[in-house]
């Protein structure tokens, strides 16, 4: 629950410049950590209360977690420990693109 508040507030209040310094005045309203947790915490608590079997909850849950790992997981591990080569590939081919659609 704490990872989950900590990226909803960054994500709906202040996106990456809440990891560019002062993360403290981002986190640290309470009135936002209050319904946040509310919220993720009803979110948390409605397929408990709505489904009498929770095998279909966790197996769909446990798609999607196994999709993201075989699937997402590669490639951001790819980018983050060479995503400045990617970056530079990327643009080297795009503005050569670029250049030969213009002439």
């Amino acid at each position: 629950l704490f990872v989950a508040r900590h990226v909803c507030v960054v994500l709906f209040f202040k996106g990456r410049r809440a990891h560019e310094g002062d993360d403290h005045s981002v986190l640290a309203r309470r009135d936002r950590r209050v319904a946040i947790t509310l919220a993720l915490y009803l979110l948390s608590l409605a397929p408990a209360l709505l489904c009498n079997d929770l095998g279909s909850v966790f197996s769909v849950s446990g798609s999607l977690g196994g999709s993201a790992l075989s699937y997402v997981g590669p490639g951001m591990t790819y980018l983050g420990i060479h995503g400045a080569d990617f970056l530079e590939l990327v643009s080297s081919h795009w503005i050569g693109y670029i250049a030969a659609k213009h002439l």
